[in-house]
């Protein structure tokens, strides 16, 4: 079913446990994410990003989603992720979104602030929640670098006085994350983040970049207010590596289908993984 990112992070930061958000890119990306979620009964978020929506369609992305949306009876969001203008969360809303986000994070402060209320505004009239983003995760260039040149982490402060002015309803942080990391090697800040769970403690926090989180790390930040957690990059690599090892056993395949299942059984097999690790099954 359907639901906002509102209703399941304010579960999830109530009974302490995280939703996965897995950036889908494909009809069949999307069955193998939701189809393992319904098996271990937990709630999933479907992330569409600029990257995913470039090559399959914003539109055709978000009726795929919405579609196992519908199909299987557990809490399904569809969720517009990096949102860079505010024209781009409006194409999210009018796609059928039940969640997007802004990322001002690359803006000044008081630009972010602005651009993000009005997509607050916008969203809530239709009954679609919001995620911003203060601080900034950075990007690896080499999917092993743990402190990217645009990184900056989030402020307390400078946190609370977004959320307040915004009134969004997850805020991503920067905490040590990165994005693309092809490793599990980030060192997470976990004193900064029990910093900003005290000072926002109705706030879900969202940790973006987290395939190259460790598991421990992980583990302690779910305790500390994070709700949401995002993993693409994982994923594509435990697809990537599968596809590898079927053309060394089978160098002639030319199937589709033969090409689709490995890839297909190690993104499940990665949901199953991270389910079990940010304490998901049995939550739907």
């Amino acid at each position: 079913m359907l639901v906002t990112l509102k209703e399941v992070t304010q579960d999830a930061l109530k009974n302490h446990y995280a939703v996965g958000a897995y950036n889908i890119h494909n009809l069949e990306y999307a069955k193998a994410v939701v189809e393992t979620s319904y098996e271990m009964k937990a709630p999933v978020i479907l992330q569409i990003s600029q990257g995913s929506s470039d090559f399959a369609g914003l539109e055709e992305l978000s009726m795929i989603a919405r579609h196992y949306a519908a199909k299987y009876a557990i809490p399904v969001v569809v969720h517009l992720d990096h949102g860079k203008s505010f024209l781009r969360c409006v194409e999210g809303l009018r796609a059928g979104f039940s969640s997007v986000m802004f990322d001002g994070s690359s803006l000044p402060y008081a630009e972010n602030v602005a651009i993000t209320r009005q997509v607050v505004e916008a969203a809530h009239q239709v009954g679609v929640a919001v995620e911003a983003e203060i601080g900034k995760v950075g990007k690896s260039e080499d999917g092993a670098t743990t402190e990217a040149e645009d990184m900056h982490y989030t402020a307390v402060d400078e946190a609370v006085r977004f959320v307040g002015a915004t009134h969004v309803d997850a805020l991503a942080v920067s905490i040590g994350t990165v994005h693309a990391m092809a490793i599990q090697a980030a060192h997470l800040d976990i004193g900064l983040c029990r910093k900003l769970h005290e000072a926002m403690p109705t706030v879900p926090l969202v940790m973006h970049g987290a395939s190259g989180a460790m598991d421990e790390d992980v583990k302690q930040v779910i305790q500390l207010g994070i709700t949401k957690i995002n993993i693409a990059t994982f994923l594509q690599k435990k697809a990537a590596l599968a596809v590898k090892a079927m053309f060394e056993q089978n160098p002639d395949a030319i199937g589709f289908r033969d090409l689709a299942k490995p890839q297909l059984q190690a993104v499940r097999d990665g949901v199953r993984g991270k389910i079990e690790l940010f304490g998901t099954a049995n939550r739907a």
